[in-house]
């Protein structure tokens, strides 16, 4: 699997709109990208992989848009690298007042994580040798987004895998999935075999990229309560309580 650092800047990225897609659409796309083990990240409804990956990912765009019946969707945006910010950093006007933030001292992952939470609330900005300039007009939202990150809430995080070759989406979309599975039927093996895996990679100290601390660790609570009460062999309905408090709780960030 090639190196991807989805949060890298200068990284050449291919974007899929799935604006016109439902919740339970998503779903199925992200257990396909899973399971053909594509790495692949979010920036609010639009799907983000490595350019090595999109003919691959086409072919799982035609099978599930023939299988579940969704018109073709055709909007994708490859960002090929030495252009890499044009696409995600858009430029100020001239005469736009702007607010800067000296960012110098900041790591690089934070200020990557600063990028893509700019560009997923829509604010534009332009960064120069560590200084980000933006609208005076967003200046409260951008420090809520540098104040999130500064104080640990939103951690960004690459890896979770050994190897470095799990994308940490990944452990947070198969929790979800058990979850989702699991308070339906509580002795469902696919359910159990997603809730394992995510506990193997899943670190309660490292969320998975843009996900907050507190709600990852949450997740990770939860899921250990599932997999102890699965273990322990207790009724079906205390299991499938605990995994519908797990569904609920990462609904939103699926």
């Amino acid at each position: 699997m090639s190196e991807w650092n989805p949060t890298d800047p200068e990284a050449a990225k291919v974007f899929y709109d799935l604006t016109s897609w439902d919740f339970d659409q998503q779903a199925e796309l992200a257990s396909a990208l899973a399971d053909a083990e594509i790495q692949h990240s979010w920036e609010g409804t639009e799907l983000v992989i490595p350019p090595d990956a999109e003919d691959e990912t086409d072919a799982i765009f035609a099978d599930l848009e023939q299988r579940l019946q969704i018109a073709s969707t055709d909007d994708t945006d490859t960002d090929t690298g030495d252009d890499a910010g044009d696409v995600v950093a858009r430029e100020l006007t001239d005469d736009t007042p702007i607010t800067d933030y000296d960012l110098t001292e900041w790591a690089d992952l934070e200020r990557s994580l600063v990028i893509e939470s700019l560009g997923v609330a829509n604010i534009p900005f332009r960064f120069d040798v560590g200084v980000l300039s933006v609208p005076t007009s967003d200046e409260s939202r951008v420090d809520d987004i540098l104040d999130e990150i500064e104080s640990g809430d939103i951690i960004p995080v690459i890896h979770d895998g050994p190897d470095g070759d799990v994308v940490p989406f990944e452990s947070l979309n198969s929790f979800f999935l058990a979850g989702e599975r699991l308070r339906k039927d509580a002795r469902d093996a696919d359910g159990l075999e997603r809730l394992l895996e995510a506990l193997e990679i899943a670190d309660p100290n490292r969320p998975p990229r843009g996900v907050e601390l507190r709600v990852w660790r949450r997740t990770c609570e939860l899921a250990e309560s599932l997999a102890d009460a699965l273990a322990d062999d207790s009724e079906p309905e205390d299991v499938q309580a605990i995994a519908e408090a797990l569904h609920d709780l990462l609904r939103p960030l699926i």
